[in-house]
């Protein structure tokens, strides 16, 4: 089976991918939304390359991130955006052109490159390979390629995206304790240093804990893994007992109300990459003003 072959029978699956789980009429032609583009791709930037069956904890990460600029966004419209631009990027992968210049991208997909600043991924090139998005960011290269393959894993996922977050959003009946009301700390050498430390998990771009220090189900926990690893490395964890890894998982759990983590995931690399810089360097700075 040739390559042209596999494509269109995959876009075909994501035709009626979409139908089954949106119930959505497909239009033969749709135009880019950079806004949309930036959210969709910004999304899948936030998890592995390899595991866009899980991109759905990426999108309601990126909606919490858009809500607190846009607060009449809902979800509902912003999963109808990201869609529409994901119906965008499959009539390119149907169209079975490949582009890798600014004036092809335009001529071709009604794509013109911004050029004012705060439009953080772009349409880059179209190859055999897939449709091509670049990250602009500062200290950073990245780029998040979207194939007739994984295109059906976005789609599937996004599907989901509205039920589970509704879900999140139900008050929680049971009352968790704020680990904030304990005297002292059993796993940090002082409970003002363990606050301080959580702090950071709700300061980042994209924050693991909410106000309240609970577990934002759609964060990695292979982050609070990078947090933990940190944290012992400046010696801000209590060495006055050797702990095994399951006690370790045991006490961070006590700390971060709402995470279910195993002891397992402390002798593991993690996969949550894409928060190692920022929770190092905040807790780096933390660091020297102690």
């Amino acid at each position: 089976m040739g390559f042209f072959e596999m494509k269109i029978r995959s876009n075909i699956n994501f035709r009626e991918a979409v139908k089954d789980k949106f119930k959505y009429n497909i239009k033969n032609n749709y135009l880019p939304d950079q806004t949309y583009i930036n959210r969709l791709i910004a999304s899948l930037d936030k998890v592995e390359a390899n595991s866009y069956n899980q991109s759905h904890i990426g999108f309601i990460s990126e909606y919490k991130y858009c809500e607190k600029i846009d607060t009449l966004l809902s979800i509902k419209s912003f999963v109808n955006g990201c869609l529409n631009q994901l119906l965008w990027i499959n009539t390119i992968l149907e169209s079975d052109t490949f582009v890798t210049n600014k004036e092809g991208l335009n001529e071709r997909f009604d794509y013109e490159t911004p050029i004012t600043p705060g439009n953080p991924w772009t349409l880059d090139k179209v190859t055999k390979k897939g449709v091509y998005f670049r990250g602009d960011e500062m200290y950073k290269d990245s780029r998040v390629i979207i194939n007739s393959e994984n295109i059906i894993e976005i789609a599937l996922a996004l599907s989901k995206v509205e039920h589970i977050y509704d879900e999140k959003s139900k008050p929680v009946k049971s009352v968790i304790v704020s680990s904030s009301k304990a005297k002292e700390s059993s796993l940090f050498k002082s409970l003002e240093l363990q606050n301080k430390c959580l702090n950071v998990l709700k300061e980042i771009k994209y924050p693991l804990l909410d106000v309240n220090g609970r577990f934002l189900n759609d964060g990695l926990k292979g982050a609070i893994v990078i947090w933990y690893d940190k944290c012992k490395r400046l010696g801000f964890i209590s060495n006055e007992i050797k702990k095994t890894r399951e006690v370790i998982a045991k006490e961070v759990m006590n700390i971060i109300p709402n995470l279910s983590i195993d002891g397992s995931n402390f002798s593991k690399y993690p996969a949550a990459i894409k928060y190692k810089e920022e929770i190092e360097q905040k807790l780096s700075q933390l660091s020297q003003k102690q």
